[in-house]
């Protein structure tokens, strides 16, 4: 008994000492996290006070106009302003009437009256906020932040940047009233389409300059336009304008600006029947105006860099790739009236980027661009590409994964797709065994299928996406150019690769960009081996001979090494009888490269009807050749007097007039390969029918002169004697469309780009959405 009751004691008095040692620890641990957060918080005391101490002065200069941002070409050469002070028209916040104050205080800062500066319960919020989404997920600024970011700081999105805005929003309050500084932010702040302020955006938006006359509903449409304007862009977008005007409504509500029934009548009024029917821009002639519409998709679309009014106003310095004189030539040439552009709506977009590096070095907008978020035919707008996709789709890939050689044979022969569905040639002939450089020189659309098939979709949608273009899902019918489409700028990037020795660059516009504060930023881009270089070298060889004997001889350059690929779009069979239309084209392309340019453009109408009802499409009167005329003038003007000529890999093996892969040409040299007897009577024919076509056209052009001659002379002797009016405007029409008679005539001497096509399809028959017809070369 005894010795139980001591064991007992002693258990007792262990746990004792186990308890007080567990205590010990926890003090400990207290202890040490105490001081950790005092570290912390006198580190981070520390910081704050470093990034208060770094804070730019507060001035009253800078607070009365926002910073402008500059561009500069690749000389260093300042080409554009895109802030200017002609762009605002200040108001005088006694002007500004009570619904428009409180449209934009509920939407933007409903404590405004209330708070410091700085309006911490909201600030709580948006943090919450960006612990669980992540820095820059939610903003907490009130008016007053937004004036200083708009008008001292950076637009950077950084923790210092959040810091010194706070802690001068708070100087702020002290110096200025909030009437002030109110006016400050309406003066300041950008409302889309070059609007700066609020005087600004009522006439570009409304028509008018009087903001006592504004209703509810444009005041509040007006209000929640600064968060987003181009997503929210009342032109554009009238449906995203409404959701955000009827946001913006519903907040007035809330805080009591408004009542329901003044909410209900201002949401029945269509945002596209309160704003003006024609968009108003500040348009001008520069010449620059598409590239910098190209450099603000890339730094506020595509990377985010910065938001929409910080890239106009921000105080940025823009460094990019532009090449100034190849934009001016740019410029001419869509105005010029030496190309024989059949109306004002016939539209061209191009791009020219640097062969080996990637950079943008002109774009062509369209001939009727004019400021920055115009649909932009040079860089954003997508068409279906035609048969120049089809060294990327087709034998491209069949020489990277099949190491076939350009001579390597193919039938072209009646054929369909997988599905059944028939597949057509363009001249509605079939030229039997064809090797596939005279298969892609002449663009048969049989021969680039089976090279399809033969090294399979996947194969071929990896090595397309490999030079910038994605396609998903992919079809059959992609491979002669049926599917949802791709921008010139895609395309000379793609066709880059293949100048490149088969490294891909990433296009890209934008050398850095330097904000207020010195900080720089600048792209990631990417670049890397896309393709073998014996595949890279093949492809141009063969385009080479497109240039030189094929459907690409208008556009080729005597003396400048270049290689280069047609392609068009027919109409859709369902338009065709629509609109009562026996034939023609929706797009025309033409992209090509040499060693230092890789140059594409596309030509056509932006719809089948223009605004007065007109049908509108590519004839076969010259139009379907100005896309190789282009190319063939702008590439002449920027190429320097030397050009190099593509250099031959160690990879590629020379046997007679094909190319091989090393390693994969036959043991010894081998005869064309031929399915019959009567193979070299198939190319007699076939050489027949080209030149049976040339003397088609000889005789064309020849009847063309003519009867241009005769008119002319008819024209001249009208002008001695009256006649009356009906006459006259038939004289100035015939005129009009003859500003050079041989302009746009089929050249006597080279093929016709006739059309080869069949319509874009889905397997299992169904038809691509998006499909234009039958695909040209």
């Amino acid at each position: 008994m005894s010795n139980n009751y001591t064991s007992r004691v002693e258990k007792r008095h262990q746990r004792k000492k186990t308890n007080q040692h567990k205590r010990s620890w926890w003090k400990i641990l207290l202890l040490s996290l105490g001081i950790t957060c005092t570290l912390i918080v006198g580190g981070g005391a520390i910081s704050v006070a470093v990034m208060i101490n770094d804070a730019p002065e507060l001035k009253e200069s800078n607070l009365q106009m926002p910073q402008s941002t500059r561009i500069y070409d690749e000389d260093g050469k300042q080409i554009d302003t895109l802030f200017q002070e002609e762009n605002r028209i200040n108001v005088s916040i006694d002007e500004v009437p009570d619904v428009m104050k409180a449209a934009i205080i509920s939407i933007e800062d409903k404590r405004f009256y209330d708070h410091n500066g700085i309006d911490w319960r909201r600030l709580i919020g948006a943090a919450r906020s960006n612990i669980k989404h992540g820095w820059g997920a939610e903003g907490g600024s009130t008016l007053t932040q937004q004036v200083i970011k708009r008008t001292v700081l950076s637009p950077e999105k950084t923790l210092k940047r959040k810091v010194q805005e706070a802690w001068l929003a708070m100087k702020l309050e002290k110096k200025y009233s909030k009437d002030e500084i109110l006016e400050l932010y309406l003066n300041n702040v950008y409302y889309g389409h070059g609007a700066y302020g609020i005087k600004t955006a009522a006439v570009t938006y409304f028509g008018e300059e009087d903001l006592s006359q504004l209703s509810i509903s444009q005041a509040a449409l007006l209000a929640g336009l600064p968060n987003s304007p181009s997503a929210t862009d009342p032109f554009k977008y009238p449906d995203k304008a409404e959701k955000r005007r009827d946001k913006v409504l519903e907040s007035m509500v809330d805080n009591g600006f408004i009542n329901k029934e003044q909410e209900a009548k201002a949401k029945e009024e269509l945002v596209a029947d309160i704003v003006l029917k024609e968009e108003k821009k500040q348009e001008n002639d520069n010449p620059y105006n598409a590239y910098v519409d190209a450099v603000y998709d890339q730094l506020v679309n595509e990377e985010k860099v910065v938001s929409d009014d910080e890239f106009f106003q921000g105080g940025l310095k823009i460094y990019t790739h532009l090449d100034s004189d190849a934009q001016q030539a740019t410029y001419d040439l869509l105005h010029s009236e030496n190309i024989a552009y059949p109306d004002e709506d016939f539209e061209v977009g191009l791009s020219l980027v640097d062969t080996e590096t990637g950079a943008i070095k002109a774009i062509g907008g369209g001939r009727n661009f004019k400021a920055i978020r115009y649909s932009n035919y040079g860089s954003n707008i997508k068409h279906h590409p035609g048969s120049t996709i089809k060294p990327i789709l087709d034998y491209g890939p069949a020489i990277e994964h099949l190491k076939w050689p350009t001579s390597h044979i193919l039938t072209d022969e009646p054929y369909a797709y997988s599905d059944g569905t028939p597949i057509n040639e363009w001249d509605g002939k079939y030229w039997g065994s064809v090797s596939i450089r005279r298969a892609l020189e002449w663009s048969r659309n049989i021969p680039a299928l089976k090279a399809f098939q033969a090294v399979g979709a996947d194969k071929a949608q990896a090595f397309a996406a490999g030079v910038g273009i994605d396609i998903d899902p992919i079809y059959e019918s992609a491979a002669i150019g049926g599917f949802d489409g791709v921008s010139p700028l895609q395309m000379a990037a793609a066709y880059a690769a293949f100048g490149n020795g088969g490294t891909y660059n990433e296009p890209s516009a934008v050398k850095k960009v330097v904000f207020p504060d010195g900080k720089e930023w600048e792209p990631d881009l990417i670049s890397e081996k896309a393709m073998e270089d014996y595949t890279a070298y093949m492809i141009t060889d063969i385009l080479k001979t497109v240039m030189v004997s094929g459907t690409g001889m208008q556009a080729n350059i005597e003396g400048i090494p270049v290689a280069g690929k047609t392609g068009s779009t027919n109409i859709d069979q369902k338009d065709l009888e629509k609109y009562g239309i026996t034939d023609g084209l929706r797009d025309s392309w033409f992209s090509g490269y040499t060693t230092e340019y890789s140059l594409t453009v596309w030509t056509g109408y932006p719809s089948m009807k223009n605004e007065d009802g007109d049908v509108q499409y590519i004839k076969y009167d010259g139009t379907q050749d100005i896309a190789k005329h282009l190319f063939r003038e702008l590439m002449s003007e920027v190429s320097s007097s030397d050009v190099k000529d593509f250099v031959r890999p160690d990879s590629v093996v020379s046997i007679g007039s094909e190319l091989h892969v090393r390693g994969a040409e036959p043991a010894t040299p081998q005869k064309e390969p031929s399915n019959s007897s009567n193979q070299k009577q198939e190319e007699e024919e076939q050489n027949e029918q080209v030149d049976e076509e040339k003397e088609d056209e000889r005789e064309e052009q020849e009847k063309q002169e003519e009867k241009e001659k005769q008119e002319k002379q008819e024209k001249q002797e009208d002008e001695n004697q009256e006649e009356d009016d009906e006459n006259e405007e038939d004289d100035v029409g015939n005129d009009d469309k003859q500003v050079d008679e041989n302009e746009g005539q089929p050249d006597p001497d080279e093929e016709t780009d006739d059309q080869d096509g069949e319509n874009d399809r889905k397997e299992g028959g169904e038809k691509n959405n998006d499909n234009d017809g039958e695909n040209g070369d």
